[in-house]
């Protein structure tokens, strides 16, 4: 065969030449000289880390390498990447540039609790690209004026307005749209055929998501009449067809009618669709939330123009919507699947700790009479419903609601560094402290930390809710005990960035579960003998809850009502 040199040789003889022969013999020192200028050149872009920084992770594609598979894998990438360095905390090279990833669960506590780690600087980033605020609006909310707003809004008027009596009244709103829920599910049409017991839900997702939109739309924004997400119904695709386009229309692309068509139009109909809302101020109505109320009074009453108002407030039904969703189809995919025997301990459970049971309105004496009376049919199915009730009287529901979070939160929260900071954390591998930088953005990985085996163990990529039975069980510090679950354990984030939602949440999820237990069996759609447990899909960098991979396919379930449960009439109750 002939070698590279005869192929590019001048002569019909093929003897090389004499410049053929020099060209070849110069290859070897012109990759020499290439090797060293790459050398010289990742060298002289290689970001300068103090020896008290986290250690420098390079990428194994120059500069590039760690950016390519943060779009890639987006939340992901975090879990990979500390898996692979069985690192803490690590200082990763962004082109010339730096970013801090945090993956052990004690030092993403101390960063969420502080005051010097702020999301500001990402709040004004992405509130002109996300939102297509006005130009005024604009300069207003990312002027020094408009952090303060942000401040304020976060740390202040939103937790307030989701606390005692706030929270129990769009509670309750909630709860009493669920109520109208099961109620027409356990009644369905032709109450003399038995196809009419049998319930078909060809797609557990979309079902889940309208059961939630229904009943939080219905209690942020008050009746009916003046509810955005029931006047249009196109609302709902919408808030999701957004959610999932986040990551893309944060960017700021140019022509985002084109670059990123689909959450461009969605983000569209959410603010025409809030605009009435806004521009009437029905938020004045008494049953509308004080979450909505406080929020539109503060920004109005600082001057944001009033065409912005509905331009920024589509991030408020995402708020209460977007991981709500989410978590509570895990849930019931989770417990649906499960064993017959997982199942009826379940039951048992909601049948035991939260379920009354009231005949024609009448009194019995004891709980048991109540609740042997629903056997019968017919009659009104009370559930006492509350975060602290179930997590004391159905604890193996409670260990399934919190390995469900568990297994499906991947957030990621980014802040940046405004003034240099010493983090200690206290996780197994000691309290070592490590400086971070002022400027530097961070970024919090809670759901790499829900995955580090030095707290889960080594089952810690499969769902096993009994971890967390077990876990109180287990004294001292080590794998799976109670302080490690307390530890690595924050599907809420932390500090003042933690979720004043959650009971309100907790409340709308364990409603529908419970009903759900009591009076239905499930079986796969379609006549299918074993369950196929859905996929998990991208986890995005900017929500907090991994929705599965194929929303519009879905994953088919057939509800029967259970016996003597045909025509309750359901009702919840704050516990």
């Amino acid at each position: 065969m002939a070698s590279n040199a005869t192929l590019f040789s001048p002569g019909p003889d093929n003897v090389v030449g004499p410049l053929a022969a020099g060209t070849f013999r110069s290859i070897p020192m012109t990759i020499g000289i290439a090797l060293v200028l790459l050398v010289l050149i990742n060298t002289l872009l290689t970001p300068r880390v103090d020896p008290r920084e986290p250690p420098l992770l390079k990428p194994s594609i120059p500069f590039i390498g760690h950016i390519i598979n943060l779009f890639r894998h987006q939340a992901a990438f975090h879990t990979l990447l500390s898996a692979e360095s069985a690192l803490p905390i690590a200082t990763l090279q962004m082109l010339n540039g730096k970013v801090y990833a945090i993956w052990d669960p004690t030092l993403i506590s101390a960063g969420l609790k502080s005051k010097n780690l702020s999301n500001v600087p990402q709040i004004r980033k992405y509130v002109s690209n996300l939102m297509r605020t006005s130009s005024e609006g604009t300069a207003f909310l990312t002027s020094p004026e408009g952090d303060d707003l942000s401040i304020r809004m976060l740390q202040h008027v939103i937790p307030k307005s989701l606390k005692g009596e706030n929270n129990a009244s769009m509670t309750r709103a909630a709860l009493s749209e669920l109520s109208s829920t099961f109620t027409s599910l356990s009644r369905p049409s032709g109450s003399g055929d038995t196809a009419a017991e049998k319930i078909q839900i060809p797609n557990l997702w979309a079902w889940t998501r309208h059961t939630l939109v229904t009943a939080t739309s219905a209690a942020l924004y008050g009746p009916a009449s003046q509810d955005p997400f029931r006047l249009n119904p196109e609302m709902e695709t919408a808030l999701f067809d957004f959610e999932a386009s986040l990551l893309l229309l944060s960017l700021g692309l140019p022509f985002p009618s084109v670059t990123a068509k689909v959450g461009h139009a969605a983000r569209a109909v959410l603010s025409k669709g809030l605009e009435p809302f806004y521009v009437e101020k029905k938020y004045n109505h008494p049953a509308c939330s004080a979450f909505v109320r406080d929020r539109a009074e503060l920004l109005i009453g600082e001057g944001v123009p009033e065409q912005d108002i509905p331009r920024l407030e589509i991030m408020l039904p995402f708020a209460g919507m977007a991981n709500t969703v989410p978590t509570l189809y895990w849930l019931l995919v989770r417990i649906i699947t499960a064993d017959r025997e997982t199942v009826e301990r379940l039951r048992s459970e909601v049948t035991e700790g939260l379920l009354q049971v009231r005949h024609d309105d009448s009194e019995a004496p004891d709980g048991g009479e109540l609740k042997g009376k629903i056997a019968g049919g017919g009659g009104e199915a009370v559930l006492k419903i509350g975060a602290n009730l179930v997590e004391e009287k159905c604890p193996l529901l409670w260990a399934f609601y919190r390995e469900t979070l568990r297994s499906a939160v991947h957030q990621v929260s980014t802040r940046t560094v405004m003034q240099d900071t010493v983090l200690q954390g206290s996780g197994p591998g000691g309290g070592k402290e490590y400086l971070l930088k002022k400027g530097t953005v961070v970024q919090m990985a809670i759901g790499a930390g829900h995955a580090r085996g030095e707290y889960w163990g080594e089952d810690r990529n499969e769902f096993r809710p009994e971890r967390f039975l077990d876990a109180a069980g287990k004294e001292g510090g080590g794998v799976g005990s109670a302080k490690a679950v307390r530890s690595a354990y924050q599907p809420f984030g932390g500090g003042v960035h933690l979720c004043p939602g959650r009971f309100f949440a907790i409340a709308e999820m364990m409603a529908v579960v419970s009903s759900v237990l009591l009076a239905f069996d499930f079986e796969p759609l379609g006549g299918e003998k074993e369950w196929k447990i859905p996929k998990l899909g991208v986890g995005s960098l900017i929500d907090a809850v991994t929705k599965p991979a194929d929303r519009d396919q879905g994953f088919g379930v057939t509800l029967k009502i259970k016996k003597g449960w045909k025509g309750v009439k359901w009702r919840y109750e704050m516990a």
